[in-house]
């Protein structure tokens, strides 16, 4: 069996995610959310890779995590976080 690979982590990357407005409101993003309920990538103690991240403020954050019915939206709110890094040249 193969060893369990590790999460990649940027702590730069999520400074860069905090810059940008929340995917939601639009407001300041100072809580970036990880994609949540997406098969291996998270689940349980889990937490998903740092590149599947998403700019959010603590109350929309909030309500992703309270309403499953928001976690399909999920997929374009990283699809643009990581447009826009590539745009901008954020290493991801």
């Amino acid at each position: 069996m193969a060893a369990k690979q590790k999460a990649f982590r940027s702590p730069k990357y999520l400074k860069w995610v905090k810059s940008l407005p929340c995917c939601m409101c639009f407001g300041n993003a100072d809580d970036p959310h990880h994609i949540k309920g997406v098969g291996h990538l998270s689940g349980g103690s889990m937490t998903a890779p740092d590149n599947f991240v998403m700019p959010m403020c603590r109350n929309c954050h909030a309500e992703m995590h309270r309403n499953p019915e928001l976690w399909p939206d999920q997929w374009e709110y990283v699809a643009r976080t990581l447009a826009q890094a590539i745009s901008e040249g954020v290493e991801v």
